[in-house]
Parts: C-alpha cells; sequence; structure tokens
C-alpha cells in the first residue's frame, strides 16, 4: 500500500513532547498515537525528487504491521489539528508540520509526520526495575524464597508475544485469533487446545473455546533479524478491554538487518553478524554459519553468526530472569575469565570455572526449582535457552510447543482460570453485541406491539363511530 494511500482520519492534537514529537488522538476510537516526524513532502522545495524516501517508507509499513510490533498506523501531510484544553475543548489550532505547532510551515518547508503505537505502559525494563524487592531477595510476593519472582500469568503473556513478533519477523506468518461456543460435555482442554466448559472452584465458567489460527506467510517474505532483543525495547501498552495485561510490542529497530534469503527456502540460512558495523555479504555470511555447525566455540567470537535461533534463546533470557529474578551471565565465554557460565543438565561438558567473576548458573537446575510455575512453562523456557545461534527450531516450532503447555495451564491452575487474554476480550465483546442485537430486536418487537395495539385501538374507535351515526 502506497504512502499517499494511507487511511486518514480525524486527529486532535493531544500532548505535545518536545524535539518534534506529538501524541494525537483518532477521533473514531480515541487511540493516543505518537506522531514523528519522517521527511519533506514529495514535490516541495525541499525535496530533492527521489523516490527513495517513499520507496522506504512502503517497505517500514509492510514490516512494521503487526499487533506486536510498535506498528506504523497512518501518515500526516500538514494536517490541520488542534490542541486539546484540559477541560476537553479545542484551543489552538495548529498544523504538525515539522517541529512547529503553528498554522504556518516551518523554516525547512512542510513535513510529514508518521503516526506510531503509543506504549503507554512503559517498557519490561521498568516492569523489572519496579517489581525487584529492594531487600534483594527476588522470590515472589506470594511464594518468598527461591519460588518465582513474576506471575506466571505475565510471563506467558509476554512469552507468546514476543514468539508471534518472532514469527513475523522471521517467517512473514501472523497468528489469527477466534472463539466458538463449547459444548457442556467438551473437556477443559481438547484435542484442539480449546478451554471448555467448568470453573475450576473459582466461580467462572467458560462457555467457548479458543480457536488459534495462522495466514498464509507472505510470499517471498525475507526474514529479519531485530539484534537488540532486550527488556528496554520490549514496550508495553494499558489494557484496551477486559484483558488482564496489554499488547506486548516489540519496537526500536534501529539495527535489524533484512536477510537476502526468502523464508520458504529451507536451502539457505537466515544468518546476520551482531556487529551492525560488519557488511560482508550473504556468502560470507552463510559461510560463516558453516563454520560454526562445524567447530562451534573454536570459531572466534567476532566471526560467529547471528540466526534466528539467537532472538529465540534472547526470548529465553528475558522470562528467565521474569521468573528466577536474576539476569544470566553472558550466553558464551565470558569477557573477564573466558570461561562459560551457563551449563544445562544435558551438558555434554561442564568445567566450573574457579575465578571469582561471574557465578556458574545451571538452568535446568534453576528453573525446576522455581514452585510457582508450570512444568510446561519451564520447558519452554529450557529449550528457548538451547538455541543460541542455533536454526533449528522456528519461532512458529515454539509457538506450537508452547501453547498446549498455556492452555493446560489457563484451565487448571487458579491463575490462569482467572487471567483474561485477547480470547476472553474477543469472546466478550461478541457477547455484547449479540446482547445488544437482542436489545434491539426485542425493542423493535416491543414497537411493532404498541404500533398494532394502537392500530387497533384506533379501528375499534372508527367502529364505535360508525354505530352510532344515524343514518335518515
Amino acid at each position: 500500500m502506497a504512502a499517499s494511500n494511507l487511511p486518514k482520519s480525524s486527529y486532535s492534537l493531544y500532548k505535545p513532547l518536545g524535539d518534534g514529537l506529538f501524541l494525537v488522538r483518532r477521533s473514531t476510537d480515541g487511540e493516543v498515537l505518537l506522531a514523528r516526524p519522517f521527511g519533506p513532502v514529495p514535490g516541495d522545495d525541499g525535496d530533492d525528487g527521489d523516490d527513495g524516501d517513499a520507496t522506504a517508507l512502503l517497505s517500514v509499513v509492510n514490516l512494521l504491521n503487526h499487533e506486536n510490533l510498535i506498528s506504523i498506523h497512518d501518515e500526516l501531510v500538514n494536517v490541520p489539528v488542534h490542541f486539546l484544553s484540559e477541560k476537553g475543548g479545542n484551543v489552538l489550532p495548529a498544523t504538525i508540520a515539522g517541529t512547529t505547532t503553528t498554522t504556518t510551515t516551518s523554516a525547512t518547508g512542510p513535513r510529514r509526520m508518521l503516526l506510531w503505537d503509543y506504549p503507554d505502559a512503559g517498557t519490561l525494563r521498568d516492569v523489572l526495575d519496579d517489581y525487584a524487592p529492594r531487600d534483594g531477595n527476588h522470590g515472589s510476593g506470594s511464594g518468598g524464597g527461591g519460588d518465582g519472582f513474576m506471575p506466571e500469568s505475565f510471563v506467558w503473556h509476554v512469552a507468546l508475544g514476543l514468539l508471534r513478533a518472532l514469527q513475523w519477523l522471521h517467517e512473514g506468518i501472523r497468528e489469527t485469533y477466534g472463539v466458538v461456543a463449547a459444548a457442556v460435555a467438551d473437556s477443559p482442554v481438547d484435542g484442539d487446545g480449546g478451554v471448555g466448559v467448568g470453573d475450576g472452584g473459582c466461580g467462572r465458567k467458560r462457555r467457548w473455546r479458543r480457536v488459534r489460527g495462522r495466514k498464509e506467510a507472505e510470499k517471498d517474505w525475507m526474514p529479519v533479524l531485530h539484534r537488540d532483543l532486550r527488556a528496554d525495547n520490549v514496550f508495553l501498552q494499558h489494557p484496551r478491554g477486559i484483558e488482564t495485561y496489554g499488547v506486548v510490542k516489540l519496537g526500536n529497530f534501529g539495527r535489524c538487518f533484512v536477510s537476502g534469503s526468502v523464508s520458504a527456502s529451507r536451502e539457505t540460512p537466515v544468518v546476520a553478524m551482531e556487529e551492525e558495523e560488519y557488511s560482508a555479504g550473504l556468502g560470507a555470511l552463510r559461510e560463516r554459519k558453516a563454520r560454526w555447525d562445524r567447530y562451534g566455540t573454536d570459531v572466534p567470537k567476532s566471526q560467529r553468526p547471528y540466526t534466528p535461533g539467537s532472538e529465540l534463546f534472547a526470548v529465553g533470557v528475558l522470562l528467565y530472569r521474569m521468573m528466577s529474578g536474576r539476569e544470566l551471565p553472558p550466553a558464551e565465554e565470558c569477557p573477564d575469565c573466558g570461561c562459560f557460565h551457563i551449563t544445562g543438565d544435558d551438558a555434554a561438558e561442564y568445567n566450573p570455572c574457579e575465578h571469582a567473576c561471574v557465578e556458574d548458573v545451571n538452568v535446568d537446575s534453576v528453573l525446576q526449582a522455581l514452585s510457582n510455575y508450570t512444568r510446561g512453562l519451564k520447558g519452554v523456557v529450557m529449550l528457548l535457552l538451547r538455541l543460541n545461534r542455533n536454526d533449528e527450531w522456528s519461532a512458529s516450532n515454539v509457538l506450537d510447543m508452547a501453547w498446549p503447555a498455556y492452555e493446560e495451564w489457563a484451565a487448571n491452575t487458579e491463575d490462569g482460570r482467572i487471567y483474561r487474554d485477547i480470547f476472553d476480550d474477543l469472546w466478550f465483546r461478541r457477547q455484547n453485541q449479540i446482547r445488544l442485537r437482542k436489545r434491539r430486536r426485542r425493542a423493535e418487537e416491543e414497537e411493532e406491539a404498541d404500533e398494532a395495539e394502537m392500530e387497533q385501538q384506533q379501528q375499534q374507535q372508527r367502529m364505535e363511530l360508525d354505530d352510532n351515526v344515524l343514518v335518515v
């Protein structure tokens, strides 16, 4: 979709943020979006006539178009907007043009603004910092000790959101969401992963099932590697409906790498380098991936490949932090001592570090000891922490493995039964629509009945008048 064809809506300038940034409110639904300058208007004096900006914008719009990414919603080019007073009235007409808020264009000429998702709940880093107890004890508030750090509901929420984001970036595949009514005889969790009837002792009955699906992968999709997946770049929004948590959105694509491999092709690996200044050709990148497959950690660290598995591992690192309350040591050789500090129960060889730098961590032992989390969630995180520089598992594969575990947790634990996700919100909205239609239909039927009764009364009155007429 060309930039000039992006849908236009009415907006009010909600709040200026400085540095040319604004918050604008969409009048159709009240959604607050972040307006950021993009570039000169095509054809303006400040435009050199190059269509590169328009092409770049089209590419960005097509890429950043997913519910779990900080996405572009619209484009404004000198569109009149209005400041909102504290009482809600329009007080100052203005035009978003560059960094000005006047009705005239800026000295550099009119500029376009892109409207982005606004993460009004901050970042995952903010949550981790706020949730950390001040006394250094990383146990959860409910379990204490080493039982767990953050609620399992929030860990699942972040895990599924980030995996869906990577599924789109790596494979061009988008998840779909649906709900269907469930029969009374359905089991709590059936073979299709649906949640059936039952309140599980918490007084909440579900008479519907989740229906998870996928759209066909985008044709000729070239995988994108984010290369900076950390808590600071995981953005959060407040809930827009009845969900327990708002949407998780991956953002900050300043270091992303668009591979030259088509996602549907398994013959050409998706690979990049971790250092952004590295600009070798695809052939050299694939050769380094082949060397890594042959020699593993014998390959110098600066020459190791960055793969989709590296990003799945990064998700695992975040989830580990959310569950244990502690940062993982370096993923590979320690920069201080050169030792490996991360191991697992299935490690072929483990040489304990004898230096006084970082404590060694057996991720399996740590996770298994966290009693506040289900076995399914622990299994997903253990898998993710084994995928660094790996390409055997895709985000879709991990999602398929995680989904039954998530459904089992949602159906069979107290926290899971009171947790509300996007499927709950869909069902709630659908039921409200059904109730509204029934109410309208009932009102129409009552109105028709009233009209029929009135017509009958009028007819009766006419008959009575006819009976009283004296015929001479």
